[in-house]
């Protein structure tokens, strides 16, 4: 089998990211603009995460069915067109439309595009692909806080869905040009009888089940954070683009912990540097608590302590995906899809309820979140661990 383009892949998989960090440094924008709640401002990533999580469950198994190929061209399509008939929101209730229709696009993305690592590589060394392309998508991040807080800062928020469209128009014509098809035994039908017993046996499944919880907290937290770091940035006088600049440290982080993962991963083994890497997440948001505690304001302390977040996500991430995908022999597109829609479901629901109950406000009430997200993936890893032996 022809092994993918892994950059290509990366780009493909980052695209709901992206949908996320050049949103991210425009929310207080679109708030004043739009003239809406910090509730509604939220619901801009909360819905999009909910699409992203619903097209998931339906990508993977079409993928199954049809092919990789035309289902990442397909969700790529409906992700650039949406984006840019976004361009000319001009309520809240339209926006949010094309962000819900935005998010099922990506999914497509998502899931399909790391369903073909382990299409095209066994367990050990898709863990390490798929390390290797979240190491290439942390850099992606990096740039879209950075320009997405200069588009909205000097040209106005829809400036940034402009650009989320022709990112992935740009996409669609090296997917045509480069990419190959990976799946290799399709499945003979697809129905949604089929599909609700292929996820039942996967929820059935002990492995996929800690795994998946695993990733998917992890996760949360870094979209939880997306939605409420750009208030508690602005309370230190930070301006949009400023903001952009500063978070995007946090995947520097990333990059550093995928780096390690990918030289040690293998041989201290994934289930061990998960549990290392939910137990490092802790330790950083204590961090975070200590820092408002003593009342050390600045961005670059705040800064800091993300970049250590980052890193921890780098150990747990990529490893806790790969051993979920893998748990199921037949059905990987679903199980991508199914874990997926977890990460992204939970990270949208946890982002909305901690807006909810008084986060844009209290840096507090982020921080307790952060702290039982970190704890329900510190205890899931451990039982992977513990099944292991």
């Amino acid at each position: 089998m022809i092994k993918p383009n892994i950059n290509l892949l990366a780009v493909i998989v980052a695209i709901p990211v992206i949908g996320m960090t050049i949103i991210s440094p425009a929310l207080t924008l679109i708030k004043d603009e739009l003239n809406i709640s910090f509730s509604d401002t939220q619901l801009v990533l909360t819905l999009y995460f909910l699409f992203l999580a619903i097209g998931q469950i339906i990508a993977g198994p079409f993928s199954d069915r049809y092919g990789r190929k035309p289902i990442l061209l397909l969700g790529a399509f409906i992700y650039s067109s949406s984006a840019f008939v976004a361009c000319f929101s001009n309520s809240i209730e339209f926006l949010l439309l094309l962000r819900c229709i935005q998010g099922f696009g990506a999914a497509a993305c998502l899931s399909v595009g790391r369903t073909v690592v382990s299409d095209c590589f066994e367990r050990t060394e898709a863990a390490k692909q798929m390390s290797k392309i979240t190491a290439v998508m942390a850099i992606i991040p990096i740039l879209c806080f950075i320009f997405g807080g200069l588009l909205a800062e000097f040209f106005g928020w829809r400036y940034n869905l402009a650009a989320l469209g022709s990112i992935s128009f740009i996409l669609i014509i090296f997917m045509l040009w480069v990419l190959e098809e990976t799946l290799i035994n399709k499945a003979e039908t697809i129905s949604f009888l089929n599909m609700f017993q292929v996820y039942k046996n996967l929820i059935k499944n002990s492995l996929f089940r800690l795994f998946t919880i695993t990733t998917a907290m992890q996760t949360s937290m870094f979209f939880a954070m997306n939605g409420f770091m750009p208030y508690e940035f602005s309370r230190q006088g930070v301006s949009v683009s400023e903001f952009g600049m500063w978070f995007s440290l946090t995947s520097m982080g990333y990059i550093v912990g995928n780096i390690i993962n990918g030289k040690f991963g293998s041989k201290i083994g994934l289930e061990k540097m998960c549990l290392i890497g939910t137990i490092f997440s802790l330790f950083t948001v204590f961090l975070m608590f200590l820092n408002t505690y003593l009342g050390i304001y600045g961005p670059l302390s705040l800064s800091l302590i993300c970049v250590l977040f980052g890193c921890s996500n780098g150990f747990t991430v990529a490893n806790s995906m790969t051993g979920a995908i893998n748990s199921s022999k037949l059905n990987k597109g679903a199980a991508s899809g199914l874990m997926g829609a977890f990460q992204v479901g939970l990270g949208g629901l946890a982002g909305f309820l901690i807006i909810y109950f008084g986060g844009a406000e209290d840096f507090y009430v982020c921080l307790l979140a952060l702290i039982i997200m970190s704890s329900i993936s510190i205890i899931s890893a451990f039982f992977i661990l513990a099944n292991k032996d």
